[in-house]
């Protein structure tokens, strides 16, 4: 193929990347690109590499360095090792790590190149062999004592993008200074190791463990450790419409909802099953609202339902929409809303098991969420702590609060993600929907609504009103002329 029409520095990346590959399909999209001469777009996708940033690598499925293919997932999976390898020495054979995949295109390939790294060096891989919710390799990483564990998902994204999302030992997402040496060792072991492309010989390694059923049943055993006392779920007139957005959560929340004893779900149809191709919504994020929820909204209604539950495709995160009785329409509860009402009856249900709070418990929320945990924290006389925007912080916070004798019983953020107890380390969208469920049949039998109990929320601890938005930009080099310009400007107000 030519690349002489390339600027020189792109020869060599690009030739790089030719000679490495073996995936037919990346190549064949190259060969066209190359073909047709197009200069720009092939700079875009090889000038640099994925960093990761607050959810793991994600990007567009396509040849180049910068963007997710096979050869990007076997560099990425030899620097984790690598790295992994220099921190555990011999206990990472022994303890291993732990890999899962959601259903979009090319997902479950990911994960069995990532695994075929692995198990090349001997280590064990706890290999999740069907699709499954992100939290589920948060939660396998402390269950098996793994030294980390990898999620090919990119979660509520466009179908075109995957990603690549890396937790530490902790059961926490990587944060700095781990990240930064990840990616300092996938650098330097750039050159596909022999025999890491044949992922067919991996189902024969004795090292290969699927975990998937002994997983659900832990995992189910953590949520009854999560009920509420005493409630009588199934004896309830509220009907629970569910959606997964195309995504791994049905089976999931099916398994969950039996375990804990609730009424079954009233699944939307047409979201059931895992589809890359998200064909009933333009973005498969129930964090859109109405037009992600359309789907549920006419299900419920068909159904005599009031609540609708909706995961995103990867189910770590939560929407939730309430009709209430005597209404014209349906509210559909922001992400801080949810957030207070879980919140709330995170502390309610620990202050009905164990009598009262104590100064020991802990909730956390990140800097771009509202402040209501921060108020409920003050008046029950419990300890809140802020973190910076992601998940990755708040999880690993947790842990180092575990480690101070601190009890972390809730965190969240405005996006729609929910951690309830801290045995996942980590948004969790199957927890959530199981502990909003008990709450809605608990206010029933109190004759209150969701609605309701949030504007009871405020009434006792104060209102907190926000609005959020945003812009969505696809072009790394605008988005980082944007940063740099608003951090000048930050600058300049604090030199006043």
């Amino acid at each position: 193929m030519d690349t002489t029409f390339l600027p020189e520095s792109l020869q060599l990346l690009v030739k790089n990347w030719m000679l490495w590959n073996q995936s037919q399909q990346y190549s064949v999209e190259l060969e066209e690109l190359l073909k047709n001469r197009n200069v720009d777009k092939i700079k875009t996708m090889f000038d640099g590499r994925l960093s990761f940033g607050t959810a793991g690598l994600r990007a567009a499925m396509a040849p180049g360095f910068k963007r997710m293919n096979d050869l990007v997932v076997i560099q990425s999976a030899q620097g984790i090792f690598h790295y992994m390898h220099s921190v555990f020495g011999s206990s990472l054979n022994t303890s291993g790590v732990i890999v899962g995949f959601d259903g979009r295109f090319n997902s479950k390939r990911f994960a069995e190149l990532t695994s075929s790294v692995f198990l090349k060096h001997s280590i064990k891989v706890y290999l999740i062999n069907e699709v499954c919710p992100t939290p589920f390799v948060a939660y396998g990483i402390k269950q098996y004592k793994c030294c980390g564990g990898i999620m090919v998902t990119a979660s509520h994204n466009p179908k075109e993008d995957n990603g690549y999302k890396v937790l530490w030992n902790n059961g926490a997402q990587i944060i700095f200074p781990d990240d930064k040496n990840i990616q300092k060792s996938i650098i330097e072991h750039l050159m596909p190791e022999d025999g890491v492309w044949n992922t067919e010989e991996i189902y024969s390694n004795t090292l290969l463990i699927n975990p998937l059923i002994d997983l659900q049943k832990r995992y189910n055993s953590f949520i009854d450790g999560l009920l509420f006392p005493n409630l009588e779920k199934k004896k309830t007139n509220i009907i629970f419409t569910y959606t997964p957005m195309h995504g791994v959560g049905y089976p999931y929340i099916r398994n969950v909802f039996e375990s804990a004893k609730f009424n079954p779900v009233i699944v939307v149809e047409q979201q059931k099953d895992p589809n890359p191709e998200f064909p009933t919504v333009p973005f498969p994020n129930p964090e859109e609202g109405k037009s992600a929820l359309k789907l549920a909204i006419e299900t419920a209604e068909n159904n005599g339902s009031r609540i609708i539950l909706a995961n995103d495709p990867d189910a770590d995160r939560l929407a939730v929409a309430e009709h209430p009785i005597g209404s014209e329409g349906w509210k559909i509860f922001t992400g801080n809303e949810l957030g207070a009402l879980l919140g709330w009856w995170m502390i309610h249900s620990y202050k009905k098991i164990h009598g009262k709070t104590n100064s020991k418990l802990v909730v956390l929320s990140s800097t771009v969420s509202s402040a209501i945990l921060k108020s409920m924290a003050k008046l029950e006389g419990i300890r809140f702590e802020e973190t910076l925007t992601g998940f990755k912080w708040m999880g690993n916070r947790a842990d180092q609060l575990a480690a101070e004798g601190y009890k972390v019983i809730y965190a969240f953020e405005e996006s729609i993600g929910y951690m309830c107890g801290s045995e996942v380390l980590d948004k969790d969208g199957i927890s959530a929907a199981v502990k909003i469920a008990e709450l809605a049949i608990y206010l029933e039998k109190e004759n209150s609504t969701l609605s309701s109990a949030l504007e009871s929320i405020y009434n006792q601890y104060g209102w907190h009103l926000s609005i959020n938005s945003y812009f969505i930009c696809n072009d790394s080099l605008t988005i980082k002329k944007i940063f740099e310009s608003l951090r000048r400007v930050n600058n300049q107000q604090c030199n006043v």
